[in-house]
């Protein structure tokens, strides 16, 4: 207890905000959305991220880093709006978990069955069906490799501030490897859309995974946003719950790399 105790009142080397980008069509029609599908912010996602923004306007955030996907660009971008003069990256290895076969689909029994063993039977190396999908450890070492570049540079260079907006599964696993070094927590850690969670890096560790100790200030906090902004559909919703007349869609990208909704 102590040692935690101790850790709280550290001076952090510096702060992470791991934030999960706003809403988008996909989300709206609780379709599954991971690496490959990579829609813009719809109307309600727009105003979360300009949430988000005010969120930070007197942070004195010193870099803005986002996966590859315009989701993420865009929330970040709402930020970078308050501090045009902070660094802005994209990284490919924050990039949401690819989740195969049921990419762009909606949220089916199967879906569930697959996040049921990663989060309550902590299969945490079964891939998501097809020849692209990740598992979550696989998904771990690579957006973990990633945050701890993050982190070096941020400690070598002196940023103290850092965002970071990425995807809700990602999140989930990068905050059970920080703070807990398992990925059996994940469940712990589900992320509303444009949730904030804030991370004190605080002390150098002797560890291969993660070679820093962490302090959760917040997580999975929407208190920056007002009831008629936070989004109403929850993912948790499984094709068995709709009604039969609910439409049947999926969200594909076509060869030319645009992203399409099929109806079935």
């Amino acid at each position: 207890m102590a040692d935690k105790d101790d850790l709280r009142r550290a001076k952090p080397l510096t702060t992470l905000y791991l934030i999960r980008h706003g809403e988008t069509e996909v989300n709206r029609r609780n379709c599954v959305q991971g690496m490959r599908i990579d829609p813009p912010l719809n109307e309600r996602g727009r105003k979360q991220a300009a949430c988000v923004g005010q969120r930070f306007r007197d942070v004195a955030v010193d870099w803005v880093v986002t996966s590859n996907a315009q989701r993420a660009k865009e929330t970040g971008a709402a930020i970078s709006s308050h501090h045009p003069s902070a660094p802005v990256t994209h990284m490919g290895a924050l990039n949401e978990l690819d989740f195969g076969d049921y990419e762009g689909t909606h949220v089916t029994a199967g879906y569930n069955d697959l996040v049921h063993a990663w989060d309550v039977e902590h299969k945490t190396s079964q891939p998501a069906p097809g020849a692209l999908g990740e598992s979550p450890h696989s998904c771990e070492q690579r957006a973990m490799h990633g945050l701890r570049d993050v982190v070096a540079q941020a400690v070598a260079s002196g940023r103290s501030h850092v965002c970071v907006v990425v995807h809700s599964r990602l999140i989930q696993i990068v905050l059970a490897a920080m703070l807990d070094g398992t990925l059996a927590t994940m469940a712990r850690y589900k992320q509303k859309k444009a949730a904030v969670n804030v991370v004190d890096v605080v002390a150098l560790a002797q560890a291969d995974a993660w070679p820093y100790k962490c302090v959760a200030r917040e997580i999975n906090s929407e208190s920056h946003m007002s009831s008629e902004v936070v989004s109403r559909v929850s993912s948790a919703t499984s094709l068995a719950s709709r009604s039969d007349k609910d439409e049947r869609i999926r969200f594909e990208v076509d060869a030319d790399g645009t992203l399409v909704l099929r109806r079935l």
